[in-house]
């Protein structure tokens, strides 16, 4: 059966219009600067990205946006994405195969991720209002807040209880396509992305039980 043309504006950039309007008046305090990164905070630990036309970094991150892929280092690691245009992402990321499927959910806006990162399933949906699902064998309800999706996640028990996540895209986010934007938030939320659950003088596991700094 034919399929659509994948459509290749991705939400973000539909977010970088919407996002100053989506919050009640107090998030107009809330100045977003031209070289705002993106931050993702998962209980202590954040994760910064500079998202630019050519490449996107951050700690431990480097890659480089080629057509129709995501190549570089992860961690000391090479990543080598690539997509076509059904959406189906297939390579590896940081040692993780990952055959992913993004579907648009057109007509309304946002996509949902399926397939395999790693050994772990995941099916993960973003809308301008919310992310919720699965993906690196941890679980995600991240409802927009202001001008930030803002929740939990919920991993199995080895990996500590659950804990509050913030997600905010600058305003001025550079777009990208559904499925280099879908690539790059599974590679994110997957975990592998972010420092150590510990640093010295904390206690494993227990890090996470304050709320997200804005």
């Amino acid at each position: 059966m034919t399929q659509p043309a994948f459509p290749r504006r991705g939400l973000l950039a539909l977010l970088a219009v919407m996002l100053p309007g989506l919050g009640p008046p107090a998030a107009a305090q809330v100045t977003v600067s031209v070289r705002e990164p993106l931050l993702l905070q998962v209980g202590e630990r954040r994760l910064q990205l500079r998202v630019g036309a050519e490449s996107i970094s951050g700690s431990g991150l480097q890659l480089r946006r080629v057509p129709d892929g995501l190549r570089g280092t992860f961690k000391g690691q090479p990543v080598d994405l690539k997509w076509n245009g059904d959406g189906d992402i297939t390579g590896r990321a940081a040692g993780a195969s990952v055959e992913l499927t993004a579907v648009s959910r057109a007509p309304q806006p946002g996509l949902t991720l399926r397939g395999w990162f790693g050994a772990d399933p995941a099916e993960l949906t973003l809308t301008p209002m919310a992310i919720a699902g699965s993906v690196g064998g941890c679980s995600y309800s991240l409802p927009m807040a202001g001008n930030r999706y803002s929740g939990w996640r919920t991993c199995d028990v080895t990996r500590g209880p659950p804990v509050p996540v913030t997600l905010r895209i600058p305003e001025d986010a550079v777009p990208l396509g559904l499925a280099e934007e879908g690539a790059l938030l599974a590679l994110l939320l997957s975990d592998e992305a972010l420092p150590p659950a510990s640093s010295p003088g904390e206690t494993p596991g227990v890090g996470g039980s304050g709320t997200p700094s804005p």
